[in-house]
């Protein structure tokens, strides 16, 4: 195992017990049934992309992964967890499969799969309002996580997803498309980015944080929300169930607007090759300005890359 993997190990590790200590009792005393149905589909492990980002992140600009930074992380990923509940459901997306097993509305009923993504997603903010009341100094990181899991990011992405946007002008779909998925997909993975970016900011308060360095973080984060898009859409086409862990065909199925019903298979891999081009530039500017781009350059390359 070369360093790269075993820092992501070690990310996942630090990453699973967080989470497992912010659904444990004493701190979650409540119903039963409701608890399980959150620990169901937030512990049903994953790639944990976007806490991995955002250690990796306050890391590459040298600051420690202290418990602060793991609440940042946590949280993160709690709200991921509730949209992914919510996203299965009939009424949004359907689908009966995620990460290989039924879907949680499948296992405890609509009504208590609601219910469990409420509760995953009010603990995140009592995760981060606790850290605001600890850490002042981390309320731009807070406010920024909400502001990009709001209608303003993640939630007004799925809107547009649910609108039956209808033209004629591929262009016109296009760049509909994009800022649909910019917001859906890519606004926790700016967030994700950008709480790595504001915590190492807020406890570092040197004057190596500037507008450019944001800049270029937030670039890199743009493009990488649209490339991992950009690569599920091909998953649903070219790859199998058993390998990606949920239903494929639905977006076909469902004659959902996508990067492959738009661009075709090879016309999204030029344009996946494109960002990733640009990611990589975006990257190599960085390390100019003195960021370790070790894992993060790896991790973005598997990203990209992945069959699953």
């Amino acid at each position: 195992m070369n360093k790269n993997m075993q820092t992501y190990a070690y990310y996942l590790d630090q990453i699973e017990a967080e989470l497992m200590r912010c659904t444990s009792e004493p701190k979650i005393d409540s119903e039963q049934t409701v608890v399980d149905a959150m620990r169901y589909s937030l512990l049903s492990g994953g790639k944990r992309v976007r806490p991995v980002l955002t250690l990796a992140v306050a890391n590459a600009l040298g600051s420690a992964t202290d418990q602060n930074l793991l609440s940042l992380a946590s949280a993160i990923e709690m709200i991921h967890a509730y949209s992914l509940i919510h996203d299965d459901l009939p009424a949004m997306d359907n689908d009966d499969l995620r990460r290989g097993k039924p879907t949680n509305h499948i296992v405890y009923g609509e009504g208590m799969a609601v219910l469990a993504g409420d509760g995953l997603l009010n603990l995140a903010y009592e995760e981060l309002f606790d850290l605001c009341k600890k850490q002042p100094v981390l309320n731009k990181a807070c406010l920024n996580i909400a502001h990009q899991a709001g209608v303003n990011g993640m939630i007004g992405g799925q809107s547009m997803d649910m609108t039956k946007f209808e033209s004629d002008d591929p262009e016109k779909s296009l760049q509909y498309l994009i800022k649909l998925q910019k917001l859906k997909t890519g606004g926790l993975i700016k967030a994700a980015t950008l709480s790595g970016y504001y915590f190492a900011e807020a406890m570092q308060n040197t004057d190596n944080f500037n507008s450019q360095l944001e800049e270029l973080f937030i670039k890199y984060a743009d493009r990488l929300g649209l490339a991992f898009q950009i690569r599920d859409d091909l998953l649903d086409v070219i790859s199998n169930e058993e390998k990606l862990g949920k239903t494929i065909g639905k977006d076909a199925r469902d004659k959902k607007l996508t990067f492959v019903t738009l661009l075709g298979v090879e016309g999204s891999k030029e344009y996946e090759n494109r960002l990733y081009d640009e990611i990589v530039s975006i990257l190599n500017q960085l390390e100019k300005l003195n960021v370790n781009i070790n894992f993060l350059s790896c991790f973005t390359s598997v990203l990209m890359r992945r069959d699953y």
